[in-house]
């Protein structure tokens, strides 16, 4: 394996499409601290797959909410720009790679799987601290996107590693840098640059396996490691009994850890096992979440 392999990915990245009209204008809207209300609202409602996107998840036990949301502007005022924002920036992301439907369905729907966990359990961890519980969500909902664009690139050597992802992660990782002189954290990182991601969240995503190296965003890259181990464990069945979870997530990657005690923030072997409680009722609240992004992945 040469250079070469590298050189393919970057022109892989350099091909994706790019971020779609709809959300490039959200986001210029929700990064002018004088938008409205109003300018988010229209910049949304000529893409009525987004608008129907937003209605569903707004309406979904996601939220909970006491009544039913019907419009954008509706949604725009009850959920607010942040919410919006991220449905908007993970429907993105899922359109972006619908091409990859139809081959390696089942290691596909695994990862999306996987990474629809990360981000449930990215959410619960954020709400037990001080950063956004929503923008942690679509973090971990993307955090792999990496690994799309090495399976686009190089379908049957990548294929092998997504398919033993769940039981072999982390020498996944390591196999990376020894085939393409790239991981899929950074092949992310490079992506939601390319695509004007917002900083924290191209961070968070660009260092989840390296938190340390984050620098302002050491503690979301951290949330984001955590809840992708946590991710791994919960969908392998022969993964630690309740009790070691904590003593397995510490032999996986210290580090995490190390960050979460230097900012004094909960991490002890009750507070482990609850974040596995909670994602497990999560999954039975929240699952449609995945379905309605799914499905507008595969919308024209």
């Amino acid at each position: 394996m040469t250079n070469a392999n590298l050189d393919a990915i970057y022109a892989q990245i350099d091909s994706l499409p790019a971020l779609p009209a709809t959300a490039s204008a959200v986001l210029e809207v929700t990064a002018d601290p004088e938008s409205s209300a109003h300018d988010l609202m229209n910049a949304i409602l000529p893409d009525q797959s987004m608008c129907t996107t937003i209605l569903k998840i707004a309406n979904s036990a996601f939220f909970g909410l006491p009544r039913e949301v019907n419009t954008i502007e509706k949604a725009v005022m009850v959920l607010g720009f942040d919410e919006v924002k991220n449905i908007v920036l993970g429907k993105a992301v899922f359109n972006s790679f619908k091409e990859l439907d139809g081959n390696n369905q089942e290691s596909i729907e695994k990862f999306w799987q996987h990474s629809f966990s990360s981000g449930l359990a990215a959410k619960i961890i954020a709400e037990r601290i001080d950063i956004s519980a929503s923008e942690m969500f679509i973090a971990g909902l993307i955090h792999d996107i990496g690994k799309l664009a090495m399976l686009l690139t190089f379908p049957n050597i990548y294929s092998h590693l997504l398919k033993t992802a769940e039981t072999s992660w982390r020498m996944n990782f390591e196999k990376e840098n020894e085939l393409f002189f790239i991981s899929h954290d950074d092949v992310a990182r490079r992506i939601l640059n390319r695509w004007l991601f917002p900083e924290r969240l191209v961070n968070s995503i660009g260092y989840h396996h390296r938190p340390k190296q984050a620098e302002a965003y050491q503690l979301p890259a951290s949330c984001l490691e955590l809840a992708d181990i946590i991710a791994h464990i919960y969908h392998n069945p022969d993964g630690p009994s309740a009790g070691d979870r904590k003593k397995h997530i510490l032999d996986i990657h210290f580090e995490a850890f190390d960050i979460w005690q230097h900012h004094q923030l909960p991490c002890s072997s009750e507070e482990v096992q609850t974040w596995f409680e909670l994602l497990s009722q999560s999954h039975e609240k929240d699952n449609a979440i995945l379905s309605i992004f799914a499905s507008s992945r595969n919308n024209p």
